[in-house]
């Protein structure tokens, strides 16, 4: 213990893994109170005397989590999330892309569109500061650096856009996609120039404060970003941003940022938007089927339209604006619809009682969809970030 203790400043985590039936782990419980270090606890399922004082450890707010488990993969699992909250104890820094009335983290969000919606507490500004360095730049810069793009550059882009795509909408041209690519373009030159891992645009306050201020929207660039395996977050929002994050480290794979829409009807949730990553299955897996589209609410080209695998199971998360619970619900990809109402990508799932579900839905809005079932390890990755996991009915 003396060693770890000594070496505590180069210690991001412990992995403690009981091999042994004793009536005395002191040295690990002690070692844990005084470093404070996020702690794994591993055991086989005859080795359990150590958990009453493990849980102990818990109960008084020691970054420690645990499993008891004949299975291998599941104490990777363990691993995996101790990994990303080490990932996110690290920071990750975050370029915002805005306008100058927002320019921090306390005042983005201001504009009447999210009366109502995005309304945080300053628990919530004080928690995801914890885990994100933001920086924020004026849209112009991105602006300026857009015109110093090389339009060969840009062309390269979009013929590898063009090559693996299925369909393109009438009425886009190829300069709409150059436009498109050179915004892909100069976010990255910004990333770059800033150090930043992760970009979140306030893209909707960016339009409605000047509709041409951009020369196409950045959906496409958000979509081709978070293939890259950069975090990219649409409308400058911070919590799907951190999910976006906790994704990449936890499953190897893109989230997407997501819109809501119910069908009393058929009893059918339908999730919508049009910044949809085509990595969905992992960033070196096989790129999904995607179309070139218009976006939704400005009608400006383009948008990449993925058509996400039937039966795939996702987990759709959210956090509470006071940063206190983490909102989950699992489940399977039932069809995935190609209407021009709403955002373009959508994938249709259903619930045994869709009233409920929207009854007693919680702000904000987005939901982040991401492929597989990561419940097991969101119940943990959460007791490190000390949130209260609230199930969304099925």
């Amino acid at each position: 213990m003396n060693e770890i203790l000594s070496r505590s400043s180069e210690i991001d985590g412990i992995v403690i893994y009981i091999l042994t039936t004793s009536i005395n782990y002191g040295l690990f419980y002690d070692a844990v109170r005084v470093s404070g270090k996020p702690t794994l606890v591993l055991t086989e399922p005859y080795h359990s005397l150590a958990w009453p004082e493990i849980a102990e450890l818990v109960r008084e707010g020691y970054p420690v989590v645990g499993v008891s488990s004949s299975s291998r993969e599941d104490r990777v699992k363990g691993v995996r999330v101790l990994y990303t909250y080490i990932m996110l104890e690290r920071k990750v820094k975050v370029l915002v892309v805005t306008v100058p009335e927002e320019t921090s983290l306390e005042s983005l969000h201001k504009h009447e569109i999210y009366s109502g919606d995005r309304v945080y507490s300053e628990n919530y500004y004080t928690r995801l500061r914890e885990f994100m360095d933001l920086s924020f730049v004026d849209y112009t810069e991105l602006m300026n650096t857009y015109l110093n793009v090389g339009e060969e550059d840009a062309e390269e882009i979009v013929d590898k856009i063009l090559k693996n795509s299925y369909w393109v909408r009438e009425g886009i041209k190829l300069e709409d996609l150059i436009k498109a690519a050179k915004i892909y373009i100069a976010l990255k030159k910004l990333l770059n120039k800033y150090g930043a891992d992760a970009l979140a645009v306030n893209c909707f306050t960016i339009m409605l404060k000047d509709l041409n201020a951009l020369p196409t929207t950045p959906c496409v660039a958000i979509s081709l970003l978070n293939d890259d395996g950069i975090p990219a977050a649409c409308e400058a929002d911070l919590s799907s941003l951190l999910l976006q994050v906790i994704f990449k480290y936890l499953a190897g794979k893109p989230a997407w940022i997501s819109d809501p829409v119910i069908d009393f009807s058929d009893g059918s949730v339908t999730y919508a938007h049009c910044t949809a990553p085509t990595k969905m299955k992992g960033f070196t897996e096989e790129s999904e089927p995607y179309a070139i589209d218009t976006h939704d609410e400005s009608g400006k080209p383009a948008v990449i339209r993925t058509k996400m695998s039937l039966g795939q199971v996702i987990t759709v998360t959210q956090i509470s604006p006071d940063f206190g619970k983490l909102y989950l619900h699992v489940n399977k990809i039932a069809d995935t619809p190609i209407v021009d109402l709403a955002c373009r990508t959508k994938v249709k799932t259903f619930v045994r009682n869709v009233r409920e579900w929207l009854w007693t839905y919680k702000q904000p809005l987005h939901r982040v969809i991401v492929y597989g079932d990561w419940s097991y390890e969101l119940s943990m990755l959460s007791k490190l970030m000390k949130m209260e996991i609230l199930y969304e009915p099925d």
